[in-house]
């Protein structure tokens, strides 16, 4: 006996409500997803839906899943046989938010309608390999952009730690640091001698030892001990 035969002869519901569902069924094929919005159609009592799809299940004409709804986007997720199976926390695959998928999720049911010709277990089943492996390749993609991302976050923090380790160095080494870096956005400390140690430099007005610096591109000299300030050329 098939589906449509047992909601025929069966007395759980009422005869109108039972011709409703038949009704409904010939929209669908084998395996096909019965979705609590049609199932409510029905208008069938807390009682008759316990008993009918009790009884059912029991006759193998349905399964029960568990589809993920992300209360986001409203896009179906993953599906779940088994209500223990279902994460807790997750993200959506579509607008990638975090949510608790167990408390996001609605029962549906599989249909078996059990007719005389043979499902083809074979197809289905490569069907199910390939949205699996679908899936799996659309997990690879996320990893390996976050590792482009993990990639690219360490290098900038690597940036980062060798400017401040220069800043730090210029400022503990040079007394007229401060003094430049309002000369330009992009200040280094040079030291006292330039090219080696073979030029040393003395301010004419102090006659302190000049510091040098390269300000945006220019070699400029400073003296640590009055505001004199040379532009260094160099032919």
């Amino acid at each position: 006996m098939n589906l449509i035969e047992f909601l025929k002869r069966q007395n759980i519901i009422p005869e109108k409500k039972s011709e409703k569902f038949i009704k409904i069924l010939e929209q669908y094929s084998e395996n096909d997803v019965l979705y609590p919005d049609v199932i409510k159609e029905l208008d069938l009592t807390v009682t008759e839906h316990e008993r009918l799809f009790n009884e059912l299940g029991k006759r193998d004409y349905i399964s029960a899943i568990y589809i993920i709804q992300c209360p986001y986007c409203n896009e179906l997720g993953n599906t779940y046989v088994d209500e223990d199976d279902i994460p807790f926390i997750d993200h959506c695959r579509f607008c990638e938010a975090e949510f608790n998928h167990q408390e996001n999720h609605m029962q549906a049911y599989r249909l078996y309608f059990n007719y005389d010709e043979e499902v083809d277990v074979i197809e289905e089943l490569n069907d199910k390999i390939a949205a699996n492996q679908d899936r799996i390749m659309e997990i690879t993609d996320e990893i390996r952009s976050l590792e482009n991302a993990r990639k690219t976050l360490q290098l900038e923090n690597i940036n980062f730690i060798t400017t401040k380790n220069e800043l730090i160095k210029n400022k503990n080494e040079s007394k007229a640091y401060s003094k430049m870096v309002a000369r330009g956005s992009n200040v280094k400390f040079l030291g006292k001698y330039l090219d080696n140690k073979k030029l040393n430099l003395k301010c004419f007005r102090c006659g302190d030892d000049m510091e040098f610096f390269d300000v945006n591109g220019k070699i400029m000299g400073a003296c640590p001990g009055c505001d004199n300030e040379v532009e260094m050329e160099f032919h």
